[in-house]
C-alpha cells in the first residue's frame, strides 16, 4: 500500500490530517487472534527518516500504547490504538499489529509520510509580472515539495493599480517589529495610489487571514522593488568651503524634485541667515565598490570667503540632506513579501520567492537543540549551523537577517559593520544557497543548499507562532 501523506502541523480533523491518527483493526485482520487476545502494535520506521539526536522524547513519532485487550461492544470486537506524529516532515513508518508475543506474524495497518502543508496568496501588477509568475510557480512549488512541504495557492489577483515600482522604508518596518501601529506602507492600506487593500474585508474572500491554519505568506510582485532614504550632513561651525561624503547606497535624482539629487542644502553665516547651496553640490561614483561620493565647493558663493576672510575666527554652518535609493530583489516583514521583477531572470525572480518564503517560516536557524537519542532527553550542548550568519548587529556581513553561506568567503566592503561581505569563493566550488542574502549569478536560485534542506525537515510549522501569524495588518 502507498504511504498516506499525514500533514502533521494542521489541525486535527478527518483522514490525513493533524499530528495523531486513531488506529483500529478487528480480530479478523491479524493472523492468530481471538476477541479475547491481546494485540501488540509497533512502528517500523524508514532508515531516511531524520535523525532523533533533534527530536525530543515528546517530538518523536510513538503509539499511545502498546500490547492490550481489546473493546467488546455486542458482536463487535476490535483493537484500537494512536499513532502521535513527529512535527519533522518527510519522515515513514509502517505500522504493525500482531498477536501478542507473535510477531513473526503481522499485518500491516497503515503506512505514513509525515509532510507539512502552509498556504500562499499572489497578487501581481501588470502582465509581465503575472507572466512571470505563472512560468516560476511550479518550481516554487516543487522545491518546497522536495522537503516535504506542501504549498496550497489560496489565490491570484491583480492589485489594485499597475505600478512602476513599490518603496520600503526599514524605519516602518521597525516600528511594526516593536509593536507600534504606525504602519506606515500606504500602498497595503486601500487608500489612493494603494497596490493592495490588506485591512479587514479588504483582501479577496479567497486570500484573507487564516486564523486556524499555519502560515500565509502573501506576495506582491511588481516591476521594481527598492528603498530610498535621506543621508543627512551638518557642519555646524566649519572654515572649510569645499568637502565631500561617501555613501554606499547609489545616490538618486528624485523625478519629484525637479530631478535633483539633493533634498536640502543651507549655509548660513553672521547676518547672512540661510542660503540655499544645492547649486554648489555634484555627485560622482566613487572608487571603491558600490560607493557614490556628493562633493561641495562654495569657493564662490557671494559673501561666503569675504566672511572667512575677515577674521581667523569666523565660521559658517553647513547643514544639508540628499537622497539616495538602492534597487533590491524582494523584501518582506514575516509573511508578507515583496518581489520586484523587471530587468531579472525568471529564475532570480524564483529565487527570490523561494528565499522570502523561506524567512517566512524561519528556516535560517543558528543552531538547534541535541537529545539523547535513545532516551530523548536534552544533554545540554546544541548543533551549530556551520553557514548561518546575519547581517544585523556587530557581525555586519550583508543583508538583513539570517543568512546561509555555503560556498562563500569573506571579502572586503566598507559598506558593512564589520568592512566585510561573504562572496561566492570559486574556490569552495559548488554554488550558493539560495538563502545566500544577495542575488548572484553563483547562486543557486530557488534552491537550498546540502546545509538548509535537512533542516527545513525540521522546522517547527506547527507551533503557536506560525499559526497566528497573518498579514492582515490592518484589520
Amino acid at each position: 500500500m502507498p504511504p498516506v501523506k499525514q500533514y502533521v502541523n494542521l489541525p486535527a480533523g478527518v483522514s490525513n490530517l493533524g499530528p495523531s491518527r486513531a488506529l483500529r483493526v478487528s480480530p479478523n485482520q491479524v493472523p492468530n487472534v481471538a476477541p479475547g487476545d491481546r494485540v501488540d502494535w509497533w512502528i517500523e520506521p524508514d532508515p531516511g527518516n531524520n535523525d532523533r539526536k533533534y527530536q525530543s522524547t515528546a517530538e518523536r513519532t510513538a503509539m499511545l500504547h502498546g500490547a492490550q485487550a481489546g473493546t467488546t461492544v455486542g458482536a463487535q470486537h476490535y483493537f484500537d490504538n494512536t499513532i502521535n506524529f513527529t512535527h519533522v516532515g518527510g519522515d515513514k513508518y509502517v505500522v504493525k499489529a500482531s498477536r501478542d508475543g507473535q510477531r513473526a506474524s503481522f499485518v500491516v495497518t497503515e503506512q505514513f509520510e509525515t509532510w507539512r502543508k502552509l498556504f500562499y496568496t499572489v497578487w501581481y501588477s501588470g502582465a509581465d509580472t503575472l507572466g512571470a509568475y505563472n512560468n516560476i510557480d511550479p518550481r516554487f512549488v516543487s522545491e518546497f515539495a522536495r522537503h516535504f512541504i506542501e504549498l496550497e495557492r489560496k489565490g491570484v489577483y491583480p492589485s489594485l493599480r499597475q505600478a512602476t515600482s513599490a518603496r520600503v522604508d526599514y524605519k516602518s518596518l521597525s516600528a511594526v517589529a516593536a509593536g507600534s501601529t504606525a504602519f506606515d506602507w500606504p500602498f497595503l492600506n486601500g487608500g489612493p495610489n494603494a497596490l493592495l487593500n490588506l485591512q479587514a474585508g479588504g483582501a479577496p474572500a479567497a486570500g484573507g487571514t487564516l486564523s486556524d491554519k499555519p502560515l500565509h505568506m502573501a506576495f506582491l510582485l511588481v516591476p521594481d522593488c527598492y528603498f530610498s532614504g535621506l543621508v543627512p550632513g551638518s557642519f555646524p561651525a566649519t572654515r572649510n568651503v569645499t568637502g565631500s561624503v561617501t555613501t554606499y547606497d547609489r545616490v538618486w535624482n528624485d523625478p519629484t524634485l525637479n530631478n535633483r539629487f539633493m533634498y536640502t542644502a543651507q549655509a548660513s553665516w553672521g547676518m547672512a541667515g540661510a542660503t540655499d547651496v544645492t547649486p554648489y553640490f555634484t555627485t560622482a561614483a566613487g572608487t571603491t565598490w558600490g560607493s557614490n561620493v556628493v562633493t561641495w565647493n562654495l569657493a564662490t558663493l557671494p559673501g561666503l570667503t569675504t566672511h572667512l576672510a575677515t577674521a581667523p575666527a569666523n565660521t559658517y554652518r553647513l547643514t544639508f540632506s540628499f537622497i539616495t535609493r538602492s534597487a533590491i530583489n524582494g523584501y518582506s516583514w514575516g509573511n508578507f513579501c515583496v518581489v520586484g521583477c523587471t530587468g531579472r531572470s525568471e529564475t532570480a525572480v524564483l529565487g527570490t520567492l523561494v528565499h522570502e518564503m523561506g524567512h517566512g517560516i524561519g528556516q535560517t536557524v543558528r543552531d538547534e537543540l541535541l537529545y539523547n537519542v535513545g532516551t530523548g532527553v536534552a544533554v545540554g550542548t546544541t548543533d551549530p549551523n556551520p553557514t548561518w550568519y546575519t547581517g544585523k548587529g556587530g557581525q555586519g556581513y550583508g543583508g538583513q537577517g539570517p543568512h546561509c553561506h555555503t560556498n562563500a568567503g569573506l571579502t572586503p566592503d566598507p559598506s558593512t559593520s564589520s568592512g566585510q561581505r561573504y562572496d561566492w569563493w570559486p574556490a569552495l566550488g559548488g554554488q550558493l544557497c539560495t538563502i545566500y542574502h544577495a542575488g548572484h549569478n553563483n547562486r543557486n536560485d530557488g534552491v537550498y543548499c546540502p546545509v538548509c534542506a535537512p533542516r527545513i525537515r525540521r522546522v517547527h510549522l506547527e507551533a503557536a507562532g506560525q499559526i497566528r501569524r497573518s498579514w492582515n495588518h490592518f484589520g
